[in-house]
């Protein structure tokens, strides 16, 4: 959580966003309740029936992007597997 939470400014709101398989598993979503309240963190969970569909998960994080103002532009080509480096 140290290196996760080195990305964020203080004054930011600390969240921890989990999709997929280990959103669905309740006792990994226990255990990471449990780590973010302890370490300062919110936790965002979709709800289980948007967890067994990755399009849904998709379209259900890109809701909340755009709820929190967050857009970008559609300049860039979807890849089939896209880096986790930042810049790319």
């Amino acid at each position: 959580m140290a290196t996760f939470a080195a990305d964020f400014r203080p004054a930011e709101e600390r969240t921890l966003v989990v999709a997929g398989g280990v959103a669905a598993n309740r006792a990994i979503g226990t255990a990471l309740a449990a780590l973010c309240a302890r370490e300062g963190f919110c936790l965002a969970v979709p709800p289980p029936a948007l967890c067994t569909d990755n399009a849904a998960m998709i379209a259900w994080a890109g809701l909340e992007r755009l709820a929190a103002g967050s857009t970008d532009s559609l300049e860039i080509s979807p890849r089939a597997r896209w880096p986790l480096a930042s810049g790319l």
